[in-house]
């Protein structure tokens, strides 16, 4: 472990697992009686339109009947709200700076509209991903007004301060090129065939059969294809499960926000399907009711867009032997259906629209902003509260006018509240604030977690943390600065189940100089991890003792079982050589018993025209660094969607700079000469003996 400053040192204490604690019973006090009050609230946003797609306006409270299961609801607030569009309220990003002795800038105006741009990293193809940063910044110039309060939210990785409510586009705009993606599998044995398989669908096992064999280059041995749906459903399980917690995390907050609430929810899809053929929707029903009764309106995009058919892409990746039955296409067909339904589900039960097979997301996105520029707050308390399981299906009519159509809420479940749990030692609310879906960001952090697997090393995961040291107390005593706090790392395995936790203490004291330096350069917390094959999420939160100020952070890595024989690829490791002695440079070289540069945590950053060194370690693969036929590579940038640099295809062994008995490292150096923006570095690897190539990317940028 190192951290920037040689004077900081981290002292291991023990493993703690924390448990919440039940609020303690008594009285109930007036503000409990609010929040409950408020718990019962239910709120709605409903859009009228006439059969041409016309908005309605002018329309009154007694105009609408509510009904909750058939029954009429009697309305307790309305309203009628209307939303400049983006050509008339936007104004420029930049501030003119007001005189030196002018008056004090005014109170920005209450927002009319709240907005998430909540991108699924944990489900998004690397074409969605980049496709869904390059079009989000472009909403965010062409539609966001100062009318808006927005948010960018991923689920793979979180943005530490700029994960949170801002009106500042050219802010958001950062964030959006700040998000990073986890690199799924890109595989057509699908989490949809998977089930599948698992239900005992005979059909489904041949053609997974089929899918191996072609990508393997091999007949899959006896009980190989089983295990394999196995895995690949109980990762979709877990990611499904993270994303759609933290979707419903978001409509929690979002909740309590004024104005106009939308959530735009973009992702390529997930499915819901048990092992037993059914549905596992709770989670899914647990997301739809919580935005339904507070107002939160989820359009759904399919960053996908308009894709070719299912046969034609699989015949690109996929043996003509493995297409002859016409199975595959089905089940493709079928898995994408599949992914689009969820997709819808979560949006037309909420009142929004799903945006599916349909390309330039853009204007999509302007559509959804569009369609709401007329809507109408309606509240009420329902008049049945006693049924707390039963679901509870809404509608709103517009009396006399049996041709409109309302767009909102379809119902809610009663029984959905936030936990009660009250967590009373700092300990307990770090652990409570760790797992809570949205990060905490009194403190900032980034984190990364990423596979490397060395010989003479029994670890496999290097995990970084970045505390940014402007955030924490110095407390002065005599002629030193002491800054003291604590950092737990949570790890939870493919299941969701905690595998361990560890609990450090931070300790130093500072000269008043490297005080300075570490507000200016933060504190650098490095630590090898050993895991078992398989995905795993890290959640990071770091505890200030002095003000209890706390920060979170979450990374997910993935472990391949290098048992298996099959080629892949560690993380790929961006940054700058080391040019000093400073005993905290390099280690982390030292720690891997890997020759990399010293590694930048979270997204790296250059200047136009530095040169940037990179490595990574290719396993069970055919080169060597003798020169042997075998395996290749090539190196590529890319600014966004667009390749600025393409290599050609090149023998491993002519970047090879050693190698172990777990692998080869490989690795070279490039003069960024780029203009500043933001880019991703992509290695890909392919070997012979196997039909599939293996990637990895990492982001970085190139500052102005």
């Amino acid at each position: 472990m190192s951290f920037g400053l040689a004077a900081i040192a981290l002292f291991i204490s023990c493993h703690t697992t924390v448990a919440g604690q039940q609020e303690k019973a008594g009285k109930k006090s007036d503000q409990e009686q609010t929040v409950r009050l408020k718990t019962d609230l239910v709120e709605l946003r409903a859009v009228v339109t006439d059969k041409k797609g016309n908005l309605i306006d002018r329309l009154r409270k007694e105009d609408f009947e509510v009904l909750e299961r058939g029954a009429p609801q009697e309305i307790g607030f309305f309203s009628l709200e209307r939303i400049q569009s983006g050509s008339t309220a936007a104004t420029p990003t930049a501030k003119a700076p007001l005189p030196r002795n002018g008056p004090p800038p005014a109170t920005p105006a209450p927002p009319a509209r709240t907005i998430v741009l909540f991108v699924d990293t944990l489900h998004l193809s690397t074409f969605s991903f980049n496709r869904a940063k390059k079009e989000l910044k472009q909403f965010v110039d062409q539609q966001i007004t100062d009318q808006d309060l927005v948010a960018v939210v991923t689920t793979a990785s979180s943005l530490g301060v700029l994960q949170q409510f801002m009106r500042d586009r050219k802010m958001l705009k950062y964030a959006i090129d700040k998000m990073t993606r986890f690199a799924a599998s890109d595989s057509l044995f699908t989490p949809y065939i998977a089930a599948r398989v698992l239900s005992n669908d005979t059909q489904a096992l041949a053609v997974a059969t089929q899918i191996i064999r072609s990508e393997d280059g091999v007949p899959p041995p006896e009980g190989y294809v089983l295990a394999r749906a196995q895995e690949i459903y109980g990762q979709e399980s877990y990611t499904r499960k993270a994303t759609l917690l933290t979707l419903r995390a978001v409509c929690d907050r979002v909740a309590e926000m004024p104005g106009q609430r939308m959530i735009a929810f973009i992702s390529d899809g997930f499915t819901m399907l048990d092992q037993g053929g059914g549905l596992d929707n709770e989670d899914l029903i647990a997301v739809t009711g919580r935005a339904s009764r507070s107002g939160v309106v989820i359009y759904s995009f399919d960053a996908k867009g308009l894709e070719a058919p299912a046969e034609y892409q699989a015949s690109a990746a996929i043996s003509a032997t493995a297409l002859g039955t016409g199975g595959l296409s089905r089940y493709l067909s079928e898995s994408k259906l599949d992914q689009q339904e969820n997709l819808r589900t979560l949006a037309y039960d909420t009142g929004g629209e799903a945006y599916v097979n349909r390309n330039v997301m853009l204007k999509w996105l302007q559509a959804m902003i569009d369609s709401n520029r007329i809507y109408y707050a309606i509240a009420y308390y329902p008049a049945d509260t006693k049924d707390k399981k039963t679901f509870r299906k809404v509608s709103i009519r517009v009396k006399g006018h049996p041709e409109y159509v309302v767009r909102a809420q379809k119902g809610y479940l009663a029984a959905d509240k936030k936990s009660t749990d009250v967590a009373e030692s700092p300990r307990q609310k770090l652990f409570q604030a760790m797992v809570s879906p949205l990060p905490v960001t009194a403190i900032a952090l980034t984190s990364s977690a990423d596979f490397l697997q060395r010989d003479g090393d029994d670890a496999q995961v290097t995990l970084q943390v970045h505390i940014d040291g402007g955030t924490l107390e110095y407390k002065k005593h005599d002629a030193s600065f002491a800054v003291e706090g604590e950092i737990v790392t949570t790890i939870f395995d493919h299941n969701g189940k905690l595998s361990d936790t560890i609990a450090q203490s931070l300790k130093a004291a500072l000269t008043a100089e490297q005080v300075e330096r570490a507000k200016r350069e933060g504190f650098r917390y490095q630590k090898r991890l050993v895991l078992k094959p398989g995905l795993y999420q890290l959640r990071i939160g770091v505890r200030d003792v002095a003000t209890n100020r706390m920060g979170t952070s979450i990374s997910w890595v993935d472990v391949p079982d290098l048992k298996k024989g099959k080629l892949a690829v560690s993380s790929l490791f961006l940054g700058r050589e080391a040019k000093s002695h400073d005993p905290t440079e390099g280690a982390a070289s030292r720690n891997n018993q890997a020759a990399l540069p010293t590694l930048i945590v979270g997204r790296p950053s250059f200047k136009s025209g530095q040169t940037a060194f990179y490595r990574f370690v290719v396993y069970n693969a055919q080169g060597s660094p003798q020169g042997d036929a075998g395996a290749t590579m090539k190196v590529e940038l890319l600014e966004t969607e667009t390749v600025v640099y393409q290599g050609g295809w090149q023998p491993l062994s002519a970047r090879t700079i050693g190698k172990d008995a777990k692998g080869i490292e490989a690795g070279g150096q490039l003069e960024l000469g780029l203009e500043p923006g933001f880019y991703s570095l992509r290695v890909t690897v392919k070997d012979p003996k196997s039909k599939k190539t293996v990637q990895q990317s990492t982001d970085f940028e190139i500052e102005p």
